[in-house]
């Protein structure tokens, strides 16, 4: 089994709180983790998931990271600082929900599959809140 990324050390020593783990239907059934990083104002949700449409790219696996902050949305910086703490470079940023309060990041579990973006990047049309910090994508005539 694939196991979840906690925080990397020193983080886990610089505030970094595991919290009770989140309910399944937050993972869709997958495994997750939730952290807490109280002098920030952040939380986490740590996943291993498998998410692809009919006609994707296959990319297997893939550490899912979702970061909120006070309840509500994380800013860019907020979300750099998380994924250098949780050790996950290379994490593609892709929201589809609009107005959400979460950010989520996903990168394979396959290395050599790093970096290949989503193929809704190329269909979906681009929606911007935030004078441009947020970005998600809505499917074409409605939403996800």
């Amino acid at each position: 089994m694939i196991q979840v990324i906690p925080p990397k050390a020193p983080a886990a020593a610089a505030g970094w709180i595991e919290l009770p783990r989140p309910p399944a239907w937050v993972s869709l059934g997958f495994d997750a983790r939730m952290y807490a990083h109280p002098g920030r104002g952040l939380k986490v949700i740590s996943a291993v998931e498998v998410a692809s449409d009919p006609g994707d790219i296959d990319k297997g696996p893939e550490y899912h990271i979702s970061i909120s902050r006070n309840g509500g949305r994380c800013s860019s910086s907020d979300a750099r600082q998380v994924l250098g703490d949780f050790g996950l470079d290379g994490a593609e940023e892709d929201n589809h929900v609009p107005g959400g309060f979460v950010r989520n990041f996903w990168r394979p579990v396959a290395e050599h599959l790093i970096g290949i973006e989503c193929p809704c990047k190329a269909s979906e049309p681009v929606m911007v809140e935030d004078k441009g910090d947020y970005v998600w994508r809505g499917v074409p005539g409605g939403e996800r």
